[in-house]
């Protein structure tokens, strides 16, 4: 039994000494692959003055505090004015830039203003909450649709490339290629 035990006494000191539980000394990179936090089966409520103002629902939220970033997918959100649901929208998967107030919308987006009448498709779309525009790269393609309104007995559905909206004046632009179908009640 002495024999044993001298052996394990000698290798003790050894394991602790050469062992090292410093856990905290992930390089940069690391820090960047690993969220902060992964969030499933999401849902966020905005409140301001005592009403909603916004929700979201995700599958899965991964926040990132080292660039202060979200990434999510199977995204669902909705915005209110005055307790009426005024937009509504979904993606299959989002990338939200605290920083800079850049929201990425990647792979099948819908976005539905209830309150304009107005429904955008895309693979692809950016917002900039600071500037209140949606774009898309130029080589994507975006679908609006106009509802007619009561006044105006007229749809539109425009397709093409190089999009931009701004969501203060409701104007819009495509930089590339267009198509347009005019649908009138008359």
């Amino acid at each position: 039994m002495k024999k044993l035990i001298f052996p394990v006494l000698a290798i003790l000191p050894f394991l602790f000494v050469s062992c090292s539980l410093d856990y905290g000394t992930q390089n940069e990179q690391q820090k960047r692959i690993l969220p902060e936090m992964i969030l499933s089966d999401v849902n966020f409520t905005r409140i301001e003055k005592f009403e909603d103002t916004a929700t979201l629902q995700a599958a899965t939220l991964e926040i990132f505090k080292e660039d202060d970033t979200i990434y999510g997918n199977d995204i669902n959100f909705k915005s209110y004015d005055k307790k009426k649901v005024t937009a509504t929208g979904s993606s299959e998967f989002i990338k939200i830039d605290n920083r800079t107030s850049i929201y990425l919308l990647l792979g099948k987006t819908n976005i539905n203003s209830i309150k304009n009448g107005i429904t955008i498709n895309s693979d692809n779309l950016k917002w900039n909450d600071k500037t209140s525009q949606l774009t898309a790269e130029s080589d994507s393609i975006v679908t609006i649709h106009k509802q007619p309104d009561a006044k105006n007995n007229t749809a539109l559905t425009v397709t093409g490339s190089g999009f931009a909206f701004s969501a203060l004046s409701l104007n819009y632009v495509f930089n590339g290629k267009v198509n347009a179908l005019i649908e009138t009640q008359n």
